[in-house]
């Protein structure tokens, strides 16, 4: 078996080209798109939901939740009828018992947000609402997904 073996020289005239890569300016990013100033809190409410909600509940499309939970998704949260912002502020302060594979039922654990995350992960929430009228009809409680 051949072992490879660089010279003193080579391994000099390979440091070299690694420190004037290192050296030359990075290209120029591109600049974001202009983002709309009501898309910022969902979108920091996105990031707060996928460390703290997206445990249980899939907080994304692409992403699926991180444990088999009887956790509905937020897309199907937001698509339900009655889930308006007031009614998601009332029912995100409050304790849930959620159905599990085993006995007893474990309660949704009451998450300390504070109120500006709240209102962000609502937003991000409601970003899957296909159709706003629904937030006008009655609510109906949430059910544990089956």
């Amino acid at each position: 078996m051949r072992r490879a073996f660089l010279s003193p020289l080579s391994l000099l005239v390979l440091l070299a080209a690694c420190a004037e890569e290192a050296a030359a300016p990075a290209p120029a990013r591109p600049a974001p798109p202009e983002v709309a100033a009501e898309t910022i809190p969902a979108q920091r409410g996105r990031l707060v939901a996928e460390r703290i909600c997206g445990f249980c509940h899939q907080v994304t499309p692409e992403r699926m939740s991180a444990v088999e939970a009887a956790a509905p998704s937020f897309m199907e949260i937001a698509n339900l009828p009655g889930r308006s912002r007031e009614y998601l502020r009332e029912f995100s302060t409050q304790e849930h018992v959620v159905e599990t594979l085993g006995d007893p039922p474990v309660v949704m654990p009451t998450v300390d947000l504070t109120p500006e995350q709240r209102e962000e992960v609502i937003a991000w929430l409601l970003t899957f609402q296909r159709d706003p009228a629904t937030a006008l009809q009655k609510p109906t409680p949430l059910r544990a997904f089956e």
